[in-house]
């Protein structure tokens, strides 16, 4: 099943800069980047291992991503047997607070899922 929700969310700078700032506080490493580049480069096709998920599944993707398109979202989903996919328009690569509710609402669909 294709859900398609259409919206608008802008990018909130004050708000980014704040969380940002916290989440460096947090855990500043600046070597994260280059693993997760290698763990990336490294990990290979993993739509064989999707294949054996047994469970409902949601993929959530942005249409507006600019790091992965959504045709990225749609593979994903179609690798999972009978995933859901809900393709956000204006959702980047973040998740909007205006969208918590709705992003919930998918996850406490698909968990009731049989």
């Amino acid at each position: 099943m294709f859900n398609k929700l259409i919206n608008f969310y802008p990018f909130e700078e004050d708000a980014y800069r704040a969380l940002i700032l916290e989440e460096v506080q947090r855990a500043y490493d600046p070597g994260s980047v280059g693993r997760q580049i290698a763990a990336i480069a490294v990990s290979g096709d993993r739509r064989p291992r999707l294949a054996t998920i047994k469970v409902p599944a949601l993929v959530i993707h942005g249409v507006d991503d600019p790091l992965f398109v959504p045709a990225c979202g749609e593979d994903t989903a179609s690798a999972i047997p009978g995933a859901e996919l809900m393709l956000v328009d204006g959702m980047g690569h973040d998740l909007p607070h205006q969208l918590y509710k709705v992003i919930a609402d998918g996850i406490e669909r698909t968990a009731r899922r049989n």
